[in-house]
């Protein structure tokens, strides 16, 4: 259930494998929510597996490496995915052409969309599974239920009620805005911040397109409260002159959108024949860039441990084998690194940009920490390397 990235994706897996499957989603229409996203090598072979790379990529916009500098134009984070692999590199996209992509491909697999369905509950008929929607209709019996509604998950509370997932205290404004003078050209991700309290991030998403990112706490966010962007345009204004053409026209536009997060945690993926894959399941901060990316290795590994095992319990043992590892590392990671890029303590950014700008410079901890921007990492003391092509070895 869920038609967000992870859950569109596991669809189109599991269809291609000969499985009957439902895709039940609580908007009549759906489409794509939330702003442009980085892929790292390890989605974009998901999306390889899927065909729809080359797709992707005419969508999107190559992306060579991250860029973070501070208020006073210190270099604090400079990592290239060529220091992993001459071929490696990331996506820009945005959500609306990625939905695009994998909608279309879950369908065109034979998946069926129930759309204006909001799954609230769950009740098990023998070691199957009945999802409960808010007009008290039964969908199912299914023998695995997938839920993939992300980290505001309904469900989540219902099956694990002692799961954790309380919401960050930051979270952005963002928009999509036309690249007017190439400042997307270069192929990075860029950022700019000022202390851990004003964080700014520009990302191509298209050959002529940036979505921009400004950082607020969560509080200012709320639907119901007026935004003063006049005094985030003066900030912005104050902590990036170089972007003056972005953010001048980002702000006549006004087109802004709210995001939060959350940091979801919970005793298990599955609890008997339902499976809580992507943000739903280990949804975090985006500090990292790996959101959309750990669901995608959700669904292919979801897809391959079904063809594997015997039934729907060895499937979900080897499932947590799989993605276990990687998906706490990296949620617990981004987590720690949070209050050092999004929080009331600037003092944190002291530390911050002196190890982070000497780490930079250092060769084998810079590799290391491109590994870890990547999606290499296996776990704390693991991590997968890249092939002979440059490409992530699923």
């Amino acid at each position: 259930m869920g038609c967000g990235i992870a859950g569109q994706a596991a669809a189109g897996f599991l269809a291609d494998a000969g499985h009957v499957v439902t895709l039940l989603e609580r908007f009549e229409q759906p489409q794509a929510v939330g702003a442009g996203l980085l892929l790292q090598p390890t989605g974009l072979s998901v999306l390889r597996a899927l065909g729809l790379e080359q797709e992707a990529v005419a969508a999107g916009a190559r992306i060579d490496g991250i860029v973070g500098e501070n208020q006073w134009g210190v270099r604090v984070i400079d990592l290239a995915y060529g220091d992993l692999h001459p071929a490696a590199f990331a996506l820009g996209i945005g959500r609306s052409p990625l939905f695009d992509l994998l909608h279309s491909r879950a369908l065109g697999a034979g998946a069926r969309l129930v759309a204006g369905v909001e799954i609230v509950d769950v009740e098990r008929e023998g070691a199957r599974a009945v999802a409960l929607d808010r007009k008290a209709r039964r969908h199912g019996p299914f023998d695995l239920l997938v839920v993939a509604d992300g980290a505001n998950s309904a469900l989540r509370p219902r099956v694990f009620p002692r799961g954790r997932a309380p919401i960050y205290p930051w979270g952005c404004l963002w928009t999509t805005v036309p690249d007017t003078h190439a400042f997307g050209a270069i192929g990075l991700l860029r950022q700019r911040f000022a202390g851990t309290s004003s964080m700014m991030g520009v990302l191509p998403v298209a050959s002529d397109r940036l979505t921009m990112f400004w950082s607020l706490p969560t509080p200012a966010l709320e639907v119901d409260r007026a935004l003063d962007l006049e005094a985030v345009r003066h900030e912005a204004l104050a902590l990036w002159p170089d972007a003056v053409p972005i953010i001048e026209r980002a702000f006549d536009a006004g087109d802004f959108a709210r995001a939060t997060y959350r940091h979801v945690s919970l005793p298990r993926w599955n609890d008997g024949p339902v499976l809580f894959i992507g943000d739903a399941a280990h949804g975090t901060s985006p500090q990292l860039g790996q959101g959309a990316n750990l669901g995608l290795l959700d669904a292919h590994a979801l897809a391959r441990s079904l063809a594997e095992a015997g039934d729907v319990p060895q499937a979900m043992e080897r499932f947590a084998a799989r993605r276990g590892p990687s998906n706490r590392f990296y949620g617990t990671a981004s987590h720690l690194l949070t209050p050092f890029f999004q929080s009331h303590h600037d003092l944190l950014a002291i530390p911050r940009d002196l190890l982070l700008h000497r780490a930079c410079l250092t060769p084998p901890v810079r590799r290391l920490l491109a590994g870890t921007l990547a999606g290499l990492r296996r776990g704390w003391w693991a991590a997968d390397t890249l092939d002979a092509d440059g490409r992530f070895p699923l």
